[in-house]
């Protein structure tokens, strides 16, 4: 007896079936080649400037999760890094993802390995470059590296070749360079005319953005690439030909399904594709539908999709407020706009976050609209937070300052000498990336719940004067205070229950009365005597720095 046929191509149960492949089962990862829809104008701009000018400039894609800058980085690196440039240099295509490196020599060791691969893998010079790279390779001190690096780049460049270097999730460099060396280094690599590597980096943040939150060092790295390309959401003519791709898709359901993406996506690749995908899974098992029953299989896919949606939404939020944009968003679609200007709405419309309506500005989907409408009942509950911890520095610097005087500062800084320098590095930060519109505030005014607590708690007996109540009393609730806060900076719903929730609120107002009418208090148990300062360096424990720059605060 024959066996059973089995694979990709076996028969279904119920009877023979061609298999049709899905065309958009590639969603979630980079898609080049057929697959790549779209994007004309965006990769029009990347030639021009990279491929076809003399120069070969370097060009930042920028935009909001999900969108496909890497997509486009993979076809413009498939499609245009080959043959030579317009000087008739050789094109080496180089492929690097940032967030794989775990040191700032890793990127640059990476580039040189690729590049030698390149080379001989098509057996080209080896003469030449194989001992240059050996010797980069047994480079162990970042001045050895950089200089050993620079000899071989030169080199290759005396050879007639064009290094084309992706720089993929560029955003993870403001955790791998910590200083602003490497960042000068790759400016160097891409600026310098004999070597003149041309770098294309996507991220989700602006590079300058990146440089700051990286080191409070000036860098000169972001101002190399000019203008960044911004991808936002599918236009109608890219929507109409992703929906080209599908072979269940004809005249009758184009349209229709034409409309409902743009309600329910309004064009996001990658919800878009999805969405899509589900579409395409069923059709190819029970056939297309029925005018009558495309609704029911249209809120089916909507439904099995709700997580990924979702997950789309809160990835967008935490994005935006850890740009401090948030605030601005909710204030263009819900007002009042107290903060909020038009160039603001204008990037946000470039970004696909937002776009117009006859009397405004709406979400890019009615899903989107929707949940922002939910988080913006519940930002009550932030304007709570904001008020609390306002109230919270500026008492507490009141209260240091009858202790301690002028020296209060001073005294913070011998006796909890990290926590200060934490809060003065984004201080720093803050001043270098907006020069004189940063207001001119103390290091407290950069403190998290955790480090206005642990303050508190190290010179308690200081305070007490002026705070009041009991010790415990303020431990509990900034406890408290400090284990919401962080979920609901990063519109996280895990660790926020309603009764939590409830007993967040409260705890805020007691603060907020405390600090009003500090004189009411507990009585002292101590002995009464003269106060003296904490000595020494006793932190309650530093603040992880990694993580504050990683966007998860304590």
């Amino acid at each position: 007896m024959a066996a059973a046929p089995m694979g990709v191509n076996a028969a279904e149960p119920d009877g023979p079936r061609d298999l049709i492949s899905n065309p958009y089962a590639g969603y979630g990862s980079p898609v080049a080649g057929p697959e790549f829809v779209g994007r004309t104008t965006a990769f029009s701009s990347i030639r021009n400037r990279t491929f076809t000018s003399l120069e070969t400039a370097s060009v930042s894609i920028v935009g909001p999760p999900r969108v496909g800058k890497s997509s486009l980085a993979r076809h413009v690196h498939d499609q245009l890094a080959t043959g030579s440039s317009v000087r008739g240099l050789t094109f080496v295509p180089v492929w690097i993802t940032v967030s794989g490196c775990d040191s700032e020599q890793s990127l640059f060791r990476e580039l040189a390995y690729a590049v030698q691969t390149w080379m001989s893998d098509r057996g080209l010079h080896a003469d030449r470059l194989d001992p240059l790279y050996e010797s980069l390779s047994r480079a162990v001190s970042w001045d050895d590296m950089r200089m050993r690096m620079r000899t071989y780049m030169r080199q290759l460049r005396w050879l007639r070749y064009q290094v084309v270097a992706v720089l993929d999730e560029f955003d993870a460099a403001r955790n791998v360079f910590r200083r602003a060396a490497p960042y000068e280094f790759l400016r160097a690599l891409a600026y310098e005319p004999d070597v003149r590597v041309a770098l294309i980096t996507t991220s989700r943040r602006d590079l300058a953005e990146i440089v700051v939150r990286s080191t409070p060092e000036l860098s000169t790295f972001p101002q190399i690439f000019g203008l960044p390309v911004t991808l936002g959401c599918f236009d109608v003519r890219e929507l109409t030909a992703l929906l080209a791709r599908s072979p269940h898709i004809d005249a009758d359901l184009g349209q229709p399904l034409l409309a409902w993406l743009g309600r329910e996506v309004g064009g996001q690749p990658f919800l878009a594709s999805a969405l899509l995908s589900v579409l395409h899974d069923r059709w190819a098992v029970h056939g297309t539908p029925s005018p009558a029953e495309l609704p029911h299989h249209l809120g089916e896919a909507v439904a099995t999709c709700s997580h990924l949606t979702v997950r789309h939404h809160e990835q967008m939020l935490e994005l935006l407020r850890d740009e401090n944009r948030l605030t601005t968003l909710l204030e263009i679609l819900f007002g009042p706009q107290v903060t909020a200007q038009p160039q603001d709405a204008e990037r946000l419309a470039r970004e696909g976050i937002i776009r117009p309506t006859a009397d405004g500005w709406e979400g890019f989907s009615e899903s989107f609209q929707e949940y922002l409408g939910l988080l913006e009942r519940k930002s009550d509950d932030w304007s709570l937070w904001q008020a609390t911890e306002t109230g919270l520095r500026a008492g507490l610097t009141t209260a240091l300052q009858a202790a301690y005087g002028d020296l209060w500062l001073v005294k913070l800084r011998e006796c909890q000498k990290r926590l200060i320098e934490s809060c003065e590095n984004r201080q720093e930060r803050v001043r270098r990336g907006f020069g004189e519109l940063a207001p001119d505030e103390s290091p407290l005014d950069y403190a998290y719940p955790q480090d206005l607590l642990a303050v508190i708690m190290m010179h308690w007996e200081q305070l007490r004067p002026v705070l009041g109540h009991s010790k415990n009393d303020w431990q509990e609730r900034l406890e408290l205070i400090a284990r919401v806060r962080t979920p609901m900076a990063h519109n996280r719903r895990s660790g926020t229950s309603p009764l939590l929730m409830t007993q967040f609120r409260e705890y805020c107002g007691d603060v907020l009365r405390w600090l009003a009418r500090p004189t009411e208090q507990e009585p002292s148990c101590e002995p009464s005597g003269s106060l003296r300062a904490p000595v020494g360096d006793v932190d309650a424990g530093p603040v992880d720095q990694s993580a504050v720059d990683a966007g998860i605060q304590p």
